[in-house]
């Protein structure tokens, strides 16, 4: 894998491919490049593809004050811009789907289109027209709860213990097993700085970015957390505060929702994720 340096940090990718739209697929948190293994090798025949390890994960650097959304943002930014990207169709899972939102929201012209595979919005309700103060005092409660769940327990440990319930089909426990550990290794203040951070980027800027989309939009939904704080499968009559948020305020976006699956669809199910992103730059016009 390259490295791009970024001043007094690097990062590392995948690439593979040279011809068609770009596509950038961004991993989510305490994981890494591979989860899009088998979009990489599909995508790469007809599609120049990236992956980045974000800063903190992976291959990257992991030095501490840089692992936080608007970083990752401005480093997926620097990567295109090195490869002399101009327009790109954006990839994101979980928490990697904010990377996306905030890349939007800053550097709007390098977007085509956008994939949000799993996402979620980290509030009880849409929070709407909520004041400026209101609203910072939400998302810096927000984060310390966040900071506060790993506070007195090892990262290490919190990490299995959301992991280990985001997949549902015995037939991937073994997958299970190996990204618990990836996750585990990790040192611990990747997850006790993250955590916080996106836990208080949804309040802030979350509905604003969502209202501002104007490009093409695909979000994939599999699971969600449930009123105990459990991540469950998606059942059909499901309704949640980021399929709220995407429906009212995103009302162009595609919304395919898949039931019984875990949380991790591009390695679960690779075929069908394939077919939707290729069913999705197909229909707008993004695959060449």
């Amino acid at each position: 894998m390259p490295t791009l340096n970024l001043g007094d940090t690097h990062i590392h990718y995948a690439h593979a491919g040279s011809d068609g739209t770009a596509l950038v697929f961004v991993h989510g948190a305490l994981c890494d490049h591979a989860d899009w293994r088998f979009q990489l090798d599909h995508f790469a025949a007809r599609h120049r593809v990236l992956a980045p390890d974000l800063h903190g994960h992976g291959l990257s650097a992991r030095t501490s004050g840089r692992i936080r959304v608007a970083s990752f943002a401005q480093d997926v930014v620097a990567l295109c811009q090195s490869q002399q990207l101009r327009r790109v169709v954006l990839v994101g899972h979980s928490m990697g789907c904010r990377v996306l939102l905030q890349i939007w929201r800053t550097t709007p012209e390098l977007v085509a289109g956008l994939v949000l595979v799993d996402g979620a919005y980290l509030v009880p309700s849409l929070l709407g027209t909520l004041g400026v103060d209101d609203r910072a005092a939400l998302a810096h409660d927000a984060g310390r709860r966040a900071a506060d769940a790993h506070k007195d327990v090892e990262p290490s440990v919190r990490a299995r213990q959301g992991f280990a319930q985001m997949f549902f089909d015995p037939q991937f426990d073994r997958l299970r097993d190996a990204i618990v550990q990836r996750a585990a290794a990790l040192p611990a203040h990747v997850a006790r700085e993250l955590m916080p951070d996106f836990a208080a980027w949804d309040v802030l800027h979350m509905e604003e970015v969502l209202a501002t989309i104007t490009v093409p939009m695909l979000v994939i939904a599999c699971t969600h957390m449930n009123s105990q704080r459990e991540r469950v499968s998606l059942a059909p009559d499901t309704v949640t505060p980021w399929l709220q948020a995407v429906a009212s305020l995103a009302p162009h976006a595609q919304i395919l929702r898949r039931h019984g699956g875990g949380h991790f669809p591009m390695l679960e199910h690779p075929e069908d994720t394939n077919l939707a992103i290729d069913a999705f730059l197909q229909c707008h016009q993004l695959a060449a």
